[in-house]
């Protein structure tokens, strides 16, 4: 199984979902060596670190996010991918426009929140760059939910 983190800089909340999904899944002993974990970005951001922000808030969570750099995504990640999670419906046009035959394996990263599960149309998870740091505290909260039930629900039979 590989999982591909869609945001649009690959600098804040892609990033922050990856190492936290890698991190979750390491502490719950699920999917070891079997579920791939990726992000990248649909503004093609190449080589940028993650937002200082970002940083400091990983490290908080119990994971480092100092070594990973941006990259832009591209048909290879998409391919790849067995589930594709994004933060906006933007960015799941994007993917649809770009790469509609692999259009089935995009979901919104919120449909997963346990406050969003069933609504017909779940909210973006909104984008903190620029903004101060309790808004980033607020953003990611809601990735980390969002995750949670997303291993709960699509990686529980990889335990």
């Amino acid at each position: 199984m590989d999982v591909l983190l869609v945001c649009s800089g690959n600098i804040c909340r892609s990033p922050y979902a990856e190492g936290y999904l890698r991190h979750h899944l390491a502490a719950r002993s699920v999917g070891a060596g079997r579920v791939g974990v990726r992000s990248a970005g649909t503004l093609g951001i190449v080589g940028s670190p993650p937002s200082p922000e970002t940083q400091a808030l990983a490290r908080e969570t119990g994971f480092d996010l100092s070594a990973p750099r941006s990259r832009a995504l591209e048909f290879v990640l998409v391919d790849e991918a067995d589930e594709i999670l994004v933060m906006e419906h933007a960015h799941r046009e994007e993917i649809e426009a770009r790469y509609p035959e692999d259009s089935g394996k995009v979901h919104l990263l919120s449909e997963f929140h346990p406050e969003a599960v069933g609504l017909a149309h779940p909210p973006d998870i909104f984008d903190p760059i620029g903004l101060p740091l309790a808004e980033y505290r607020r953003c990611f909260r809601l990735v980390r939910e969002s995750l949670e039930r997303f291993v709960h629900e699509r990686l529980r039979s990889f335990d």
